[in-house]
């Protein structure tokens, strides 16, 4: 028996008989990797003690899965009567390596180098499961064809919908896992669940997603489970609200993507010479399918972590470029931009430019410019941040044309948030936007765009099974989730330097 110590889980135990693969992965250098990846990314600035790491979190989501599977397994009746259900006990170690697996392809920083790349950590993920690497010589060694199974549990496209839904789903092994860890590490105990309640009320049940089929679903005893499953909606929208969409994360999250992206441009235009592998992953951004290009560089993706990126910061604090220079400086210094809210109904995308540019100049009044005392590039002077999150999405939300078919899972990570995971998807950077665009997330109206793929899970439906077996959606049995599942909590705000915060305040204001 493998023992192991979490502060969250307490003891996490493998039987090293019939469940040593999950040892033999968690040995492997692509999982030890994980050991220097944190978990909510650049949350610490806010939360001293938010340093666990995607390794931690892995071990737990695997144990989770075991528990919930077991918890399932252990109602016959349920199991028998479940299409597919059978099929979980056989499908039970591949659950829990895909769990394991699940957040094997983050990159340093969290979701930041993504929003810069355009490389979604799923898809490293996929490509480290099937890529020849140490990991996927583990899995074929346990039964020829079982990496490409686990890529497909990560994916949401294998054919065991039940295992698909207990990693990918509103209420998830991932969710519950980095919920409650989250929650402990940075003392916010907003998703302080209860958890043994939690699994206990699990149950497998039916559902009719389209005439003349049957589907599997996971869910929660309508009787016993309510409660939790609104507790459950509460913590997240709570742990978004307080800890993921936090304005200090945020600034420093923006403030790396920044930098980093500075540094792609820096790079391509000879000005600097990145450390090789950084190079190559921040190249991805110029690729017609970074996705694709994305293969041909694992090795180098494989070798960054969060101390090799803040090498390359430190490094950068001396290097001629005044926006590489000052965003390195301060945030080393921990000196953030500070974050400011935008009129209410938001502002057209050509004031927003306007701004852009005021911010500039009113760095350079400061003495804050280049060298040759030129303002620096307005899209470094002031940043956009528009996010939102919705407590409880369900299909019914979904534009037309990309809902699921009724109730069945939708394909293509938030954690969140967009958000997620545990932390927040940002809403990336690069050049602002032309004003031709009609840009309504930057007027702070309604996105008309459909949710990114990462977010495509949240869109899977809570499900309550009652006495008799039949799935009914969350929202057709709690009044509190009808009004949560329409409550969009918002954010529109701009970020500028500590020194100019007081005008740019006082322009806004003069804005609404």
């Amino acid at each position: 028996m493998k023992t192991i110590r979490d502060p969250v889980h307490n003891l996490i135990q493998f039987d090293l008989k019939t469940e040593g693969l999950i040892v033999r992965l968690i040995d492997t250098p692509e999982f030890q990797r994980l050991h220097h990846i944190r978990q909510l990314g650049l949350s610490f600035f806010t939360y001293p003690g938010a340093t666990h790491t995607r390794f931690s979190h892995s071990i737990g989501v695997a144990h989770l899965m075991k528990r919930f599977v077991d918890r399932l397994l252990a109602d016959e009746g349920a199991r028998r009567a479940a299409p597919g259900g059978e099929r979980l006990k056989e499908d039970r170690l591949l659950a829990m390596a895909a769990a394991l697996l699940h957040d094997i392809g983050h990159g340093p920083l969290s979701h930041a180098i993504e929003a810069v790349t355009g490389v979604h950590h799923e898809a490293w993920s996929r490509l480290i499961v099937t890529g020849g690497t140490a990991v996927t010589r583990v899995l074929e060694a346990e039964r020829p064809g079982l990496a490409r199974e686990v890529s497909d549990v990560i994916g949401r496209s294998h054919a065991n919908r039940a295992i698909v839904k207990l990693l990918s789903s509103q209420l998830d092994v991932d969710r519950t896992d980095y919920l409650l860890r989250d929650a402990h590490m940075t003392g916010a105990r907003y998703g302080a669940l209860d958890l043994e309640w939690l699994i206990h009320s699990l149950r497998l049940g039916v559902s009719v997603p389209r005439e003349g089929s049957v589907e599997a679903e996971v869910g929660l005893d309508l009787e016993k489970g309510l409660s939790i499953a609104e507790d459950f909606m509460m913590a997240r929208f709570y742990m978004y609200r307080h800890v993921y969409l936090h304005k200090t994360t945020r600034a420093a999250e923006l403030m790396v993507q920044h930098l980093l992206l500075r540094a792609a441009e820096l790079a391509e235009a000879g000005a600097l010479t990145l450390p090789p592998a950084l190079g190559a992953v921040l190249a991805l951004r110029s690729r017609r399918d970074p996705e694709q290009a994305a293969e041909a560089i694992l090795g180098a993706f494989l070798t960054l972590t969060d101390a090799t990126v803040w090498s390359a910061f430190f490094d950068w604090q001396e290097h001629p470029d005044p926006v590489l220079r000052t965003l390195s400086r301060r945030l080393i210094a921990r000196d953030l931009y500070k974050a400011l809210p935008l009129p209410e109904g938001g502002l057209p995308t050509d004031r927003l430019y306007e701004l852009h540019e005021e911010a500039a100049e009113r760095l350079r009044a400061h003495g804050l410019a280049g060298l040759d005392g030129r303002p620096i590039p307005g899209r470094y002077a002031l940043f956009l941040d528009t996010e939102e999150t919705i407590p409880y999405k369900d299909p019914y939300l979904l534009p037309a044309g990309r809902r699921p078919a009724e109730t069945t899972a939708g394909g293509g990570s938030d954690k969140e948030s967009g958000a997620s995971a545990g932390g927040a998807g940002g809403t990336g950077v690069g050049e602002v936007p032309a004003p031709a665009k009609d840009d309504a997330r930057a007027r702070g109206g309604e996105s008309a765009a459909a949710p990114a793929d990462g977010d495509a899970e949240s869109t899977v439906a809570v499900w309550m099974i009652d006495r008799e077996g039949r799935a009914v959606e969350l929202s057709r049995a709690s009044e509190l989730i009808r009004f949560l599942r329409e409550h969009r909590h918002a954010y529109r705000r701009v970020y500028v330097p500590r020194e100019i915060r007081e005008e740019m305040a006082a322009r806004l204001r003069a804005l609404r």
